[in-house]
């Protein structure tokens, strides 16, 4: 199996987060660009001040991205992107001198986008780079103040209210499904033995107790069942760790294979196996251990050396009388440790 790289890996996360920064900063600067072109222009500003706000809104945007692309970091140069972006609000908040609707709105969605973007720590460095950059561009252009907005300012910053909301808003559910499906993952993971991919006690358990719950308020019993692969020590210590391991992979396949779709099979611990079997009477579970002891009679791993294994299966049923998951358990090993004492290879109920 092929080692994850974590610099790949880390590579691909940042460039997604490049590429979503992108399409939201090319959408917020187009949608700032209207509000702020129709105050300058009502303020009658230079050439230069209006070129500067061509280039902000339509060639900063993709500077941005190759700057990102290319660098060592692309989530750390994404997010200094970030706080450029939030020096360049205060800078035009100031230039506009304080008209109040494009400027609460512009501070507004610049913060609240840092902190989607990069939580607290990244707001407080865009709110910082706002308030500098309005401070100093303020004061040197003489402190302007004209907060008056005009029906045609106002139905310019309309598009930024709402456009740029519901697509932030969409962005963040969208990343917020992704981190509960990656979630879900990382716990089924944890559920399950990463050697042989069957689960591991962790979610045996809390199987059990969940069958156990059941079965208190319905009729019919369920059964769990102890498997022990014989002298495995033994082959394990002749053979080596490998020649094991490939036993237990062949044991689990055996497990997969025989039990049904509503049984959950599972790994102990070393080489003790459980299978929790719902709705299943002790004849049905004896059943079914008779063909994993069949189907286990094809388990060689190394056949030239005398490498195969045979299983002691110990089988205990509960019903709603079962007080809990600890004494089931302790029943179901007691029947295993029957079968060994009685000479292996042979399954005792209990």
């Amino acid at each position: 199996m092929r080692t994850p790289d974590p610099h790949k890996n880390a590579r691909t996360h940042g460039s997604r987060f490049v590429n979503r920064m992108y399409i939201m900063r090319m959408l917020g600067t187009f949608l700032c660009f209207l509000p702020l072109f129709s105050v300058l222009n009502e303020q009658q500003s230079s050439v230069p001040v209006m070129a500067l706000l061509v280039v902000n809104a339509f060639v900063w945007p993709h500077v941005a991205l190759l700057k990102a692309r290319f660098s060592a970091s692309p989530v750390k140069s994404e997010k200094q992107n970030l706080v450029i972006d939030a020096a360049a609000g205060g800078f035009w908040i100031a230039m506009i001198s304080l008209s109040a609707l494009p400027s609460v709105v512009i501070i507004t969605i610049l913060v609240s986008d840092r902190l989607a973007a990069g939580g607290k720590p990244l707001m407080k460095r865009a709110m910082l780079a706002i308030l500098l950059a309005f401070v100093l561009t303020w004061i040197s252009h003489g402190m302007p103040f004209s907060p008056a907005v005009s029906a045609r300012t106002m139905y310019a910053t309309l598009p930024l209210i709402a456009v740029y909301t519901i697509a932030l808003s969409m962005l963040t559910a969208s990343i917020a499904l992704q981190l509960r499906e990656k979630s879900r993952e990382l716990e089924n993971i944890a559920m399950m033995d990463p050697l042989l991919g069957i689960a591991n006690r962790r979610l045996l358990e809390r199987k059990i107790s969940n069958e156990l719950a059941r079965l208190r308020i319905a009729c019919g019993s369920s059964a769990l069942m102890f498997i022990d692969i014989d002298n495995f020590k033994e082959v394990n210590d002749r053979f080596g760790h490998k020649v094991g391991d490939a036993i237990l992979m062949a044991v689990s396949d055996v497990l997969r294979i025989v039990t049904r779709a509503s049984d959950t099979p599972a790994r102990l611990g070393g080489d003790e196996f459980v299978v929790l079997m719902p709705n299943t009477s002790l004849e049905e579970a004896e059943g079914i251990a008779q063909r994993i002891l069949l189907e286990s009679i094809n388990v060689r791993v190394l056949p030239e050396k005398n490498a195969f294994c045979t299983l002691s299966i110990g089988i205990a049923c509960a019903t709603k009388q079962m007080p809990d998951a600890a004494e089931w358990l302790k029943a179901a090993d007691d029947a295993l440790y029957n079968a060994k004492r009685a000479g292996k290879n042979r399954i005792y109920a209990a």
